[in-house]
C-alpha cells in the first residue's frame, strides 16, 4: 500500500478522489462510486484490509508499531465496450482501501493516509439490450433465473449464460439514468467513458430504431429534424444535441433516413473525442 504523510481523507468523497487518482482515473467523477456500493463486501474485505494495513505500517515504522484508523472501501470501475458477439458494456470493479491512520511507535506518532487495492476485482457484464430495458423501465422482458443474498441472475436473449448483477444494481442504474442522458452518465467516467460513449449511444439508438420498426418503419423514413433532434436529445441532453446538430446539419443529405442521419451525427461527434 502507498503511504502518504498527513491526513488526506476525512470523508468517503475525499477517499474516493484519492482512490481514483491512485488508480490512474483522476478525471472520473466521485459520484460514480455511488453506483457501485461496496457495503455488502466490507465484511469480506475487513480481514485483508487489516493485514494490508499491518504489513504497510510495520514495514515502515517497525514491527512494534500500533495504529488506529478510519477506513473506506472505494469501488473503482474500469469500462470497456465489447461488440464481438452481442454489444455489451463490461465494467470491472476493484475495491481500494483508503485509511486515515495514527501510527504510534515507542518514540512518536505519525499521521498518515494509506491507499491501495484489496480483494479480487468483480466484473459486471451489462448487455446493451439490458441497458435499453433499464432506460425503457421494462426489465420485465428479462427472466430472473436465480438469486442469492447479493446477486441476481438474468436471462438475456442472445447470451449463452445468464448475467449476474448485484441485486440493487439495476435500480441504482435506473436512478442514475433518470437524472441524465446515457452520454452524460458516461462522461462522469472521465476519458474512459468519453471514448466509448459514441459506440454505446450508437448501439442504443440502433436498438430503439429496431424496436420502432416493428410498429412504424421509422428507420426507413426520410430524416426529419424533429425526430433526429428528439432522439439525440434523449441520449445527450438538449444543449449537447443542439451543438452536435448545428455542427453537421448542413452536411446531412436529403435522401438519408432518420437512422442514417443520426449515425452520421454520432460518427462526427466521435471524431471530436
Amino acid at each position: 500500500m502507498k503511504i502518504l504523510q498527513g491526513t488526506r481523507a476525512g470523508s468517503f468523497r475525499e477517499a474516493t478522489l484519492l482512490a481514483f487518482q491512485e488508480a490512474g482515473l483522476g478525471d472520473m467523477s466521485p459520484e460514480v462510486a455511488d453506483l457501485f456500493a461496496w457495503s455488502s463486501h466490507a465484511d469480506k474485505l475487513g480481514d485483508e484490509a487489516e493485514k494490508s494495513l499491518g504489513s504497510a505500517i510495520r514495514g515502515r515504522y517497525g514491527r512494534n508499531a500500533t495504529w488506529d484508523d478510519d477506513r473506506w472501501f472505494v469501488p473503482v470501475p474500469h469500462l470497456r465496450y465489447d461488440a464481438r458477439d452481442l454489444p455489451q458494456l463490461i465494467i470491472q470493479i476493484r475495491a481500494y482501501l483508503v485509511a486515515a491512520a495514527e501510527a504510534e511507535t515507542a518514540k512518536r506518532y505519525y499521521t498518515i493516509t494509506l491507499i491501495g487495492p484489496v480483494g479480487k476485482p468483480e466484473t459486471l457484464v451489462l448487455p446493451l439490450s439490458f441497458l435499453q430495458g433499464v432506460l425503457d423501465d421494462d426489465l420485465g422482458r428479462f427472466q430472473i433465473v436465480g438469486r442469492d443474498g447479493t446477486h441476481t441472475a438474468w436471462d438475456v436473449p442472445g447470451f449463452k449464460e445468464a448475467i449476474r448483477l448485484p441485486n440493487d444494481f439495476p435500480a441504482r442504474l435506473s436512478n442514475a439514468l433518470s437524472r441524465q442522458s446515457v452520454a452524460a452518465w458516461l462522461q462522469e467516467f472521465g476519458s474512459q467513458g468519453q471514448s466509448i460513449a459514441p459506440l454505446v449511444v450508437g448501439t442504443l439508438l440502433g436498438l430503439q430504431f429496431h424496436g420502432a420498426a416493428e410498429a412504424l418503419p421509422m428507420g426507413q423514413q426520410l430524416w426529419r429534424r424533429e425526430i433526429v433532434m428528439d432522439t439525440i436529445t434523449q441520449m445527450f441532453g438538449k444543449a449537447r444535441a443542439k451543438e452536435m446538430f448545428q455542427r453537421v446539419g448542413l452536411h446531412l443529405k436529403v435522401n438519408m433516413t432518420n437512422e442514417e442521419a443520426i449515425r452520421f451525427i454520432l460518427q462526427e461527434a466521435g471524431k471530436e473525442v
